[in-house]
């Protein structure tokens, strides 16, 4: 067995396109603050991927569904990948993988193997990016959830507005600004379609832009493992902007997160901070990275921060049957009832974690309260009842 250390992006520059495998046709996602997609690998292997633009020309797999998957590929090396927590060795498949997303097939020659649940949770199984980008106009559309390639037809943009943007070293950069308490925080932004959060700042620009001392209400996160790399542990700290502004669209009294200490795509780097999804989501986006442009057409209001639980979980009913604490406010309703980091919700209000749909699951924080039963890291079990609060008060 072959151990190539090699950079991510050796990777992504090995993937290739099946020729005349490209149509006309949408292919349906499902927005779960990720944009999930219904895929089929090797013709007989069904998954659920994630797409990324920040992955572009990748495929990646994570290491528990393969683990329990048919497919047990023989060819196996390792290479170093980075992302938003640092660098880490990941194990590589070097075979040739097919993957069948709705009437789209893509080939790739390397497969790297990814923790993606302990980042993510359960519902995903891959992560994939954007092929060909420099050769057709690229739409992701929220309103009616759908992604396509425009290869024949040429997307009508009448209403939307126009955004310059650079396409480099697989990223999608482009111009925005942010307000916070009157410091405009203006330059250049990375799209970050495999993210969930908003306004993301790097170390680099908290330190350059003195966000620890700008005045404002905080709200302090430990979270766990917030993205792929070796650090296992982050702290988020989220602030209330009086505006972002993106072309001449303007978004009101945003929630935005800096890092401290942020390390991989949240160090130094040249762009300022990450967009997520929870801004993307309010629009129909038309990528023409040829161009040099991106079209936003807003179709969904700016929601207000409600009261919240301080807290978010993984389902990792996969392996520990049960749903673990992946971040916590350190002044939040859970953590003053005495919730933990890493602690494994058995039961919420009687019902059996294990027997929530997806979809209630996502409306676990809709709840007027919570009855938790945990098992801590001691393994003993305890309870906890649970009421929202605004965290802004």
């Amino acid at each position: 067995m072959k151990n190539f250390l090699l950079s991510l992006l050796l990777l992504l520059a090995a993937a290739t396109t099946c020729a005349g495998t490209h149509d006309n046709d949408s292919i349906p996602f499902m927005y779960r603050g990720n944009l999930y997609l219904d895929a089929t690998i090797n013709n007989t292997i069904p998954c659920r991927v994630i797409f990324d633009t920040g992955g572009a020309d990748i495929f990646g797999i994570d290491s528990v569904f393969l683990a329990h998957s048919v497919w047990k590929p023989q060819k196996l090396g390792q290479a170093m990948a980075g992302g938003a927590a640092g660098k880490t060795k990941v194990r590589v498949i070097f075979e040739p993988a097919t993957v069948k997303i709705s009437n789209h097939t893509e080939k790739f020659e390397y497969v790297p193997i990814f923790k993606l649940r302990d980042v993510l949770d359960c519902h995903v199984d891959g992560i994939i990016g954007i092929k060909d980008i420099m050769n057709h106009p690229f739409e992701i559309n929220f309103e009616h959830g759908y992604i396509k390639q425009h290869i024949v037809d040429k997307p009508q943009v009448d209403g939307y507005i126009k955004v310059p943007i650079i396409y480099k070293d697989k990223r999608i950069l482009l111009q925005a600004e942010t307000v916070i308490a009157g410091k405009s925080i203006k330059g250049t932004y990375l799209m970050d379609t495999g993210g969930g959060g908003t306004i993301n700042f790097t170390a680099a620009t908290t330190r350059q832009n003195s966000l620890e001392t700008i005045e404002g209400k905080r709200i302090v996160t430990d979270c766990t493992q917030f993205g792929l790399g070796a650090k296992e542990q982050e702290t988020i700290v989220t602030m209330k902007s009086q505006q972002f502004i993106i072309g001449n669209d303007t978004i009101t009294n945003k929630e935005f997160d800096y890092l401290p200490n942020g390390v991989g795509a949240f160090s130094d780097r040249e762009y300022l901070g990450t967009i997520g999804n929870n801004i993307w989501s309010k629009y129909n986006i038309i990528i023409d990275a040829n161009d040099g442009f991106m079209y936003l057409k807003r179709f969904k209001p700016s929601k207000e921060y409600s009261e919240s639980y301080g807290y978010n979980f993984r389902n990792r009913t996969d392996i520990w049957k049960g749903w673990i604490v992946s971040s916590l406010e350190r002044e939040g309703a859970a953590a003053i009832a005495g919730l933990e980091l890493n602690d494994i919700i058995i039961t919420v209000n009687g019902k059996n974690v294990e027997d929530y749909t997806w979809e209630e699951e996502r409306e676990i924080d809709d709840l007027p309260s919570q009855d938790l039963v945990v098992k801590g890291r001691d393994g003993t079990t305890r309870q906890i009842h649970l009421e929202p609060k605004d965290p802004w008060k």
